[in-house]
C-alpha cells in the first residue's frame, strides 16, 4: 500500500518536473525568437543609420538625393525580416503565439516607413546632355555647375557673284554655309567673380571667341568694374554683338572693313563706371593687345590698342528710349614700325516699343579711320542705318542701309541695300528670309538671297541693351 502510494508520488514529480521542463524549454524558445527579431530591429536600424548618413554625404556632395544610384531597398529588407519569421514559426508552431513577431513586424514597418516617407530633396531634378545627366534647379550642385547653352545659325544663300577673302560670320559661297554653333558657359564663380566662355564652332574648326572674368562689386567702389581676358571690344553699338544678336544675315559693311571680319576681339583688360545719376550714363575703357590686322596688328611689343566709350541712354517717354553713344581707338598698324590708327565712332538708337506684341527700331552708326601708311595719311568711313519693325509678335520686317566712302580712302567707295522678313517660330528659334543688293564704284552689282535658321538651347541670360 506505502509503495504504491510512493510509487504514484513519484509519477507526479516526474510529470511536474517534465512540464515544467517542457514550459521552461518553450519559454527559453520563445526569448530566443524575441532575441533574433530584437537583432533584425537593430540591425534595420543599424543599415537604417548608414544610409542616412550617407545620404547625408551625398546632400553635402551633390545637394540631391537624386545622384543616388543604389538606393536603399527598404521592400527587400522587410521581405527578409518577415521570411526569416515565417521560417521560425514553422519550426515552433507550438509557440507561435507567444511570439513578439507581430509586434516586431509593427516596429519594423514603423522604422522602415521613416526612410521610405523622407520628403525628397529640393531642386532634386536634372538635366541631360547626351549620355551625360547633370543637376539642375536650386540644388547645391546645379549652383556650382555653369549655366550651359548652344546657339546654331545656318544659311543657304545664291550669290550672282561669290564672295572672295575673309567673309568672317557672314554666308560664303552659293549654296549652304554653317556660319557658326556657339557654345556659352556662364556662371558666377564667386560673391567677386563671373566667368563667361563662348566657344565658336564652324566650317574651318573651332576657336575661343570670348572668355573672360568679370567683377561682381564686392569689395569695389560703387559703379566700378573690371574685366579680364578675350572679349568684343565696346567700340559702337555692332561690334561687341554676337552672330544670334544680329538683325541681319551678315555683317554690316562699314565694321567689316574698318573693323574686320571678325571685329574687334582682343586679349587685355576694361574698366568701366557706371555713374550714380537717375538716367544711364557709363564709360568703358580697355587696354588690349591690339592684334586687329584690319586697322591695326603692330608688329612692336609696344604696339597695344586703347579704346574708350562713352553711352548714355534717356527715356523719351513711357514706351520710347534713346541710347547714344561715342567711341574711340588708337593704336599701331603694320605697315611700318610705329605708324598709328585711330578710330572715331558715334551711334545711336531708338526704339519705341508700345505693346508685346509691336515694337519699332532704327540703329544708326557712323565709323572714321585715319590711318598712317608709309607714303601719307589715308581716311577712310562710312556708316550703316537700319529700321527693323515688329508687327505682330512672331513676325519682323528690316531694311538697311550700307555706304562706304563717306570719305574715300584704302576701301572703295560701296553701298548695299538689304531688305529682311524673319519669323520666330519661339523664343527658341528664328527663320529669316533677306536679299541684297551690293553695288561697288566701277563693278557690277552683285544680287544675293539667304534663308538662315537659328536656334538656342539652354538657358541665357538677357543681351544687354
Amino acid at each position: 500500500m506505502n509503495c504504491s502510494w510512493f510509487l504514484r508520488l513519484l509519477s507526479g514529480f516526474l510529470i511536474l518536473t517534465g512540464l515544467g521542463l517542457r514550459s521552461a524549454h518553450a519559454e527559453n524558445e520563445v526569448e530566443a525568437l524575441r532575441r533574433e527579431v530584437r537583432e533584425l530591429k537593430a540591425s534595420v536600424q543599424q543599415l537604417t543609420n548608414v544610409v542616412q548618413q550617407q545620404n547625408r554625404r551625398i546632400d553635402e556632395i551633390s545637394g540631391s538625393r537624386s545622384a543616388r544610384t543604389e538606393p536603399f531597398d527598404s521592400r527587400r529588407s522587410r521581405d527578409e525580416i518577415e521570411a526569416k519569421t515565417q521560417a521560425e514559426i514553422r519550426s515552433n508552431p507550438s509557440q507561435a503565439s507567444t511570439a513578439a513577431a507581430p509586434a516586431g513586424d509593427a516596429e519594423v514597418d514603423s522604422l522602415l516607413n521613416t526612410v521610405n516617407s523622407a520628403p525628397p530633396s529640393p531642386g532634386s531634378t536634372s538635366r541631360s546632355i547626351g549620355l551625360w545627366r547633370y543637376p539642375a534647379g536650386n540644388s547645391t550642385a546645379a549652383k556650382l555647375l555653369p549655366d550651359i547653352s548652344a546657339f546654331g545659325s545656318f544659311v543657304g544663300g545664291y550669290f550672282s557673284q561669290d564672295p572672295t577673302g575673309d567673309v568672317g560670320h557672314d554666308p560664303a559661297r552659293t549654296g549652304f554655309t554653317l556660319q557658326e554653333i556657339e557654345i556659352a558657359l556662364q556662371s558666377v564663380v564667386d560673391p567677386y567673380l563671373r566667368g563667361d566662355i563662348f566657344l565658336s564652332f564652324h566650317e574651318e574648326g573651332v576657336e575661343l571667341e570670348e572668355g573672360y572674368i568679370t567683377t561682381l562689386g564686392a569689395g569695389l567702389p560703387r559703379g566700378i568694374q573690371f574685366r579680364g581676358g578675350k572679349f568684343y571690344i565696346p567700340f559702337g553699338r555692332q561690334n561687341p554683338k554676337h552672330l544670334h544678336q544680329w538683325s541681319f544675315v551678315d555683317n554690316n559693311l562699314v565694321n567689316k572693313y574698318l573693323l574686320g571680319p571678325e571685329g574687334l576681339n582682343e586679349i587685355g583688360v576694361e574698366m568701366s563706371y557706371l555713374f550714380p545719376i537717375p538716367a544711364f550714363l557709363q564709360i568703358q575703357g580697355t587696354f588690349t593687345n591690339g592684334d586687329n590686322e584690319s586697322s591695326f596688328g603692330g608688329t612692336r611689343k609696344q604696339d597695344f590698342l586703347y579704346n574708350g566709350r562713352l553711352s548714355a541712354s534717356v527715356d523719351v517717354s513711357p514706351n520710347t528710349t534713346l541710347l547714344m553713344g561715342t567711341s574711340g581707338a588708337f593704336g599701331f598698324n603694320n605697315s611700318a614700325p610705329g605708324n598709328e590708327t585711330t578710330l572715331y565712332g558715334g551711334d545711336f538708337y531708338l526704339r519705341w516699343k508700345p505693346s508685346a506684341q509691336t515694337s519699332l527700331s532704327w540703329q544708326t552708326e557712323y565709323i572714321l579711320r585715319r590711318m598712317q601708311l608709309p607714303e601719307a595719311w589715308e581716311s577712310d568711313g562710312g556708316l550703316y542705318s537700319y529700321v527693323e519693325w515688329q508687327f505682330l509678335k512672331q513676325f519682323r520686317a528690316a531694311f538697311r542701309y550700307d555706304q562706304m566712302g563717306i570719305p574715300v580712302g584704302v576701301v572703295a567707295k560701296e553701298f548695299r541695300l538689304t531688305p529682311a522678313f524673319s519669323f520666330d517660330p519661339s523664343e527658341f528659334s528664328r527663320i529669316r528670309l533677306q536679299y541684297e543688293y551690293d553695288k561697288i564704284a566701277n563693278q557690277d552689282p552683285v544680287h544675293a538671297a539667304f534663308l538662315q535658321f537659328q536656334f538656342s538651347m539652354g538657358p541665357h541670360g538677357a543681351h544687354p541693351f
